[in-house]
């Protein structure tokens, strides 16, 4: 493997690590709002 496909690799890599943890923030604020909207309707 030569050193720009070792390089291109890398980067999208780093492209899907970036893209799996904003992934990760929406799931968790979708989950944390499904929560609260459960909380309000118990009331």
């Amino acid at each position: 493997m030569n050193e720009l496909e070792r390089t291109a690799l890398n980067e999208i890599l780093r492209t899907v690590t970036y893209i799996a943890e904003k992934l990760d923030e929406v799931d968790s604020k979708i989950s944390l709002n499904d929560s609260q909207a459960l909380e309000h309707q118990g009331n």
